[in-house]
């Protein structure tokens, strides 16, 4: 194996890999450790969650989707990496990016500032963020979201009429009526949506469908 890719928090039910496990076995076979955190790396500001990350330290390269548990824009990805010669190749020379009598002129480096050349870069708005509510502060928030979705698994256990899929690990929930057939279950979810009561993702697991709610807003 060259490269062992890692989950920390899919995007179906919020879940995580065996980091450590994954990690060791990479090091005994000499393969590179690639965390694809982008759901899930917003545990790092919370001091009580951030242990559900061990073994991250150990990857190469880790991606973080900041819009998700960092509340940036859309466009906020981050690649972090262990070792900087993993960026060479953001030094790649093209001519119509990066001519050397263009930067030479003060011209900006597109391959410079951002990973996607053509895309805005918004580290800017990462940096503000983190001045203003620093790691406390956005694990705060983090704590938050991760709470209500404990909250709603409990409300969901509570209703003999719904089923839920298991307890959150982020803040994501996965439920259903119990009983209910696919087809019933994604009816529901349109009618839902379209008489303006909820907005509810879907996602099928273990062979069935899933109502999704996915909680972000701290506010809720």
């Amino acid at each position: 194996p060259l490269l062992v890719a890692a989950t920390a928090g899919t995007t179906d039910a919020g879940l995580i890999d065996p980091l450590p496990a994954l990690a060791a076995l990479c090091h005994t076979h000499g393969a590179r450790l690639h965390i694809d955190a982008a759901y899930g790396g917003g545990l790092l500001f919370s001091n009580r969650r951030r242990p559900l990350l061990t073994g991250l330290e150990a990857a190469h390269t880790v991606t973080l989707d900041l819009h998700k548990l960092g509340w940036q824009p859309v466009a906020a990805g981050l690649l972090a990496v262990r070792d900087p010669r993993d960026l060479t190749a953001l030094h790649h020379h093209a001519d119509y990016l990066n001519a050397d009598d263009d930067t030479e002129a003060g011209l900006p480096d597109l391959l410079g500032r951002s990973l996607r050349t053509t895309r805005r870069p918004d580290a800017l708005k990462i940096a503000v963020t983190l001045k203003t509510l620093g790691r406390s502060g956005l694990g705060a928030l983090v704590d938050q979201v991760c709470d209500r979705a404990r909250q709603l698994a409990d409300l969901v256990t509570a209703q003999p009429g719904l089923e839920l899929h298991a307890p959150p690990t982020l803040s994501t929930v996965l439920f259903r009526p119990a009983h209910a057939t696919d087809t019933a279950v994604a009816d529901i979810r349109r009618r839902l949506l379209t008489h303006g009561h909820a907005v509810l993702g879907r996602a099928r697991l273990d062979g069935r469908l899933w109502l999704k709610t996915t909680l972000l807003n701290p506010h809720t």
